[in-house]
């Protein structure tokens, strides 16, 4: 960068000077960009993960909903503290009940027995969701949460009526 000119004295070579910062701005523009480009892929990396956790929740509600889709074995119980979905064996054939209720913005499950020396479940989280509605009317049932609504058509309903 320095050289000598004839009289001795030394020179800036202001070309090599500025090829060097021509590279340090770039070097500065790529490790930017670089940052930049990772926060984005994070950003979109989680709102697509709760995308569908919330979608999870309404699709394991409906899934089931479907599942157990039978005359007297469907049941909403509204509490204070929101809907639970109750889902029992109207046959007693197996003496067991699955609650999916919304606490503390989880959906939560738990499964307990009718029968003293049978043991229950603790209740489990199995998604994220912060409200919860649930309500059978007729041959429809609605389920409700942040992400949407899914009316199902229950066929047993229909048989029993």
């Amino acid at each position: 960068m320095d050289r000598r000119s004839e009289r001795g004295r030394q020179e800036i070579d202001y070309a090599a000077l500025f090829v060097v910062a021509l590279f340090a701005i770039m070097l500065i523009g790529i490790m930017v960009l670089s940052a930049v480009g990772g926060g984005l892929f994070d950003s979109i990396t989680e709102n697509r993960s709760d995308n569908m956790n919330r979608r999870s929740a309404l699709s394991y509600i409906s899934s089931k909903i479907t599942s157990s889709d039978q005359t007297g074995s469907l049941q909403v119980e509204h509490t204070q503290s929101g809907d639970v979905l109750v889902i029992v064996d109207p046959t007693k054939e197996r003496p067991y009940q699955t609650r999916i209720w919304a606490e503390d913005g989880c959906l939560m499950e738990s499964i307990t027995s009718d029968q003293a020396e049978k043991i229950s479940s603790e209740p489990r989280s199995v998604a994220k969701v912060e409200t919860l509605r649930i309500s059978i009317d007729n041959d429809i049932a609605e389920v409700e949460t942040e992400d949407g609504l899914r009316r199902i058509h229950l066929h047993s309903k229909e048989v029993s009526a």
